[in-house]
């Protein structure tokens, strides 16, 4: 297992530990403000932004999971016409195209968290300063490029295996 494997599977971990925790924290969150609001008629002003901040958390490190076990939606129907080389070399094609992407979005998402209006901004339920919540867009974005590069280079070892077999 090379470097990128080892960090790869260690994030994977990571984001399985987070999500059940943020998952949890949304529930416990989401069903407090319920009883509060509904049984105790005191509703709680900070549930809501809980959850919602936990939600976007989650979602992020799903991708990040998603990306990892292989398990994103993907149309294969005419990837699946190509001949096993071609088919990979497009893969490929693709993976770099998707890396590319996500280092872009991982520099705006780092240009944005940095900006100073968010280093001042709070959140109006709990005034807890921005850049929290808003941490998983440059987090989840490099765990998703890691995965990817992971997913990449997994690919070419299979296509130079596939190589050494055929000569």
């Amino acid at each position: 297992m090379n470097f990128i494997q080892r960090t790869s599977s260690f994030i994977y971990q990571i984001e399985k530990a987070l999500a059940i925790v943020i998952l949890s924290v949304m529930t416990i969150s989401l069903v407090a403000g319920v009883i509060f609001r509904y049984f105790l008629l005191s509703p709680l002003t900070w549930s809501d932004e809980v959850a919602m901040f936990a939600l976007v958390w989650v979602t992020f490190l799903g991708a990040g999971i998603c990306i990892k076990r292989e398990q994103l939606a993907a149309v294969s129907f005419v990837m699946d016409r190509f001949p096993g080389k071609t088919r990979h070399l497009l893969l490929s094609a693709g993976l770099i195209v998707v890396i590319l992407f996500c280092l872009y979005f991982l520099y705006l998402s780092i240009d944005w968290i940095l900006d100073p209006t968010i280093r001042f901004q709070k959140s109006d339920a709990l005034a807890l300063p921005m850049m929290i919540p808003y941490s998983i867009v440059p987090i989840g974005f490099c765990f998703m490029t890691i995965h990817f590069i992971d997913m990449f280079l997994l690919g070419m070892s299979m296509l130079q295996k596939e190589q050494s077999e055929v000569a």
